[in-house]
């Protein structure tokens, strides 16, 4: 079974068109569909609500209180866990898959190589493909390993509950680094070239808009980096010079570019 985890909150104009781009997959192994709505004030809820009561494959959760991003994902691998699905594949509630056989593509990949535990595609109108891929257990650092979270397809067995809890103790306010930083410890990365996906780009945690909110995130991304490093005795090459250097350059970056909107 592929479980495919979807996190959404407030998301109703863009919620169903991400639903509907993963009943389109054409696939060998069955699909089941958990969405974690974190407490929408929006019509999302009645939008998921429809779409489930057409489609037994969706696992609709209603969180009663908003848990922030990455409480809520935690909570819908606790789902997928129990439920014992072999695949899981990430979808966030704003975005969408463009290719019906993306799953299927993935699944292929992994089956032709044994030794890779998560898989990632590009997106649509990527055109860098220097992405790292193979063995990043020393090569995960600050930036990680360049997939957008939208195209993740990974093994379920590679989710382990005390690390979960771990990263929820750290209150970190995104989930993908710091647990594909874990990833990278077990299992090799893939990645495919083809684009599969949509990735819209709102303001959130990681893309902010304030320049308040991306020093803070910034601040966080150090402290993540850090975390990983000391988990696993330096094998993230941690330096506190590459962190300053790394700080300096993504804010003047940011100023540089709402200098050059005001032109």
């Amino acid at each position: 079974m592929i479980a495919v985890c979807i996190a959404t909150y407030n998301q109703e104009a863009y919620i169903g068109q991400a639903i509907e781009s993963v009943q389109a997959q054409v696939c060998d192994i069955p699909i089941r569909i958990y969405i974690g709505d974190d407490a929408s004030t929006d019509d999302t809820q009645s939008v998921c609500m429809r779409y489930a009561a057409q489609d037994e494959r969706i696992v609709y959760i209603r969180r009663e209180k908003n848990m922030g991003l990455v409480d809520n994902t935690i909570n819908l691998y606790r789902e997928i866990m129990a439920d014992q699905c072999t695949y899981i594949a990430m979808l966030d509630g704003d975005d969408y898959w463009t290719d019906s056989h993306k799953l299927q593509i993935q699944i292929d990949y992994l089956q032709r190589h044994p030794e890779v535990g998560l898989v990632h595609t590009a997106v649509e109108g990527q055109t860098d493909e220097a992405i790292p891929t193979g063995d990043l257990s020393e090569r995960y650092n600050l930036i990680g390993a360049r997939q957008t979270n939208c195209t993740v397809l990974f093994r379920s067995d590679l989710l382990n509950e005390n690390e979960l809890k771990e990263i929820e103790l750290h209150h970190f306010p995104v989930l993908d680094y710091p647990l594909y930083g874990i990833f990278s410890q077990q299992t090799c990365f893939g990645f495919i070239a083809q684009p599969t996906a949509v990735w819209r780009s709102h303001e959130s945690v990681s893309q902010a808009g304030s320049a308040k909110a991306r020093l803070k995130y910034r601040h966080e991304r150090i402290r993540m980096w850090h975390w990983l490093d000391q988990k696993y005795k330096n094998h993230f090459h941690f330096r506190w010079d590459k962190a300053i250097l790394w700080f300096i350059w993504q804010n003047f970056y940011f100023l540089f570019a709402q200098f050059k909107k005001k032109l």
